[in-house]
């Protein structure tokens, strides 16, 4: 059992490799599925959810904070299908969210410029510059957003176990590649690999529900998670607020426990003498 998370430039084939992949395997898909589920769990628009992890971020959007509230919601929900294994998850920066799950295979697809313009060319039924700006576009929204959300550049190599060139390769090969990738014990999940997974979907969820909580000011607060245990540090401002946090974590299906350490931060009362 694993995880295969694929990273893909406009055009490379890397959703059509990945989906190959996971019917050959029997294994769940997860593409649009991602932010589909996102989006019925939080609350949120699709389309605000697709805006966020796709495109550039505006002026605006740099300094809000909605878009790190759909970042924790798409997390949690990457995380929580890894935690079942067997799953393919496409784009979404699903790669660098996975990064520290020891038995996820992290694929890159991309091929030329012309390459992936032709291939959209005939896809989507675009003229030949007009597939070429879009291809471009797509390039330097992705990485602008990658690089605001994550801090890391979408290119670099070091973040995948696996970069595929697609100029040449057909769906069916690159599928092969990933899938003899596979084979490898240290992409096999073992019991610990898998409760450190779960561990880090429970943190996810958490700290996505209380960000989604309109009675928790859950951006002071650390969420951490060992063997389903869940810690809660950090400060709010009200007694009600330290409590709420606790019952929603703790009514998270497989949290074992909550630890409780958040502190009540009261404002400090100032007196002006004479």
């Amino acid at each position: 059992m694993s995880v295969v998370a694929i990273s893909e430039t406009a055009g490379s084939l890397g959703i059509e490799i990945g989906r190959k992949l996971a019917e050959e395997l029997g294994w769940e898909f997860a593409d649009r599925e991602i932010l589909a589920k996102a989006s019925q769990q939080f609350g949120e628009d699709v389309m605000d959810l697709r805006h966020s992890i796709e495109e550039k971020p505006t002026l605006w959007e740099r300094f809000s904070d909605s878009q790190h509230r759909y970042k924790a919601y798409i997390e949690a929900i990457m995380l929580e299908m890894a935690a079942h294994d067997n799953v393919v998850l496409a784009g979404r920066s699903s790669t660098i969210v996975l990064r520290q799950i020891p038995h996820a295979v992290r694929v890159r697809t991309t091929a030329s410029e012309r390459k992936r313009a032709q291939r959209l060319e005939h896809q989507q039924g675009l003229t030949q510059d007009a597939s070429l700006e879009y291809v471009r576009q797509s390039d330097r929204e992705r990485a602008a957003r990658v690089k605001f959300l994550y801090r890391v550049d979408v290119d670099d190599p070091l973040l995948y176990d696996l970069m595929l060139n697609t100029d040449r390769l057909t769906v069916e090969k690159g599928a092969a590649l990933i899938r003899e990738s596979l084979r490898g014990d240290h992409f096999q999940s073992i019991e610990a690999g898998r409760k450190e997974v779960v561990d880090l979907s429970l943190a996810a969820l958490a700290r996505a529900a209380l960000i989604a909580h309109p009675e928790v000011q859950a951006r002071n607060i650390t969420v951490t998670c060992k063997d389903g245990q869940v810690w809660l540090t950090g400060g709010v401002r009200e007694d009600a607020a330290r409590t709420i946090a606790a019952d929603v974590v703790g009514r998270i299906p497989g949290v074992v426990g909550v630890l409780n350490e958040i502190v009540v931060m009261r404002p400090s009362r100032t007196t002006v003498g004479s």
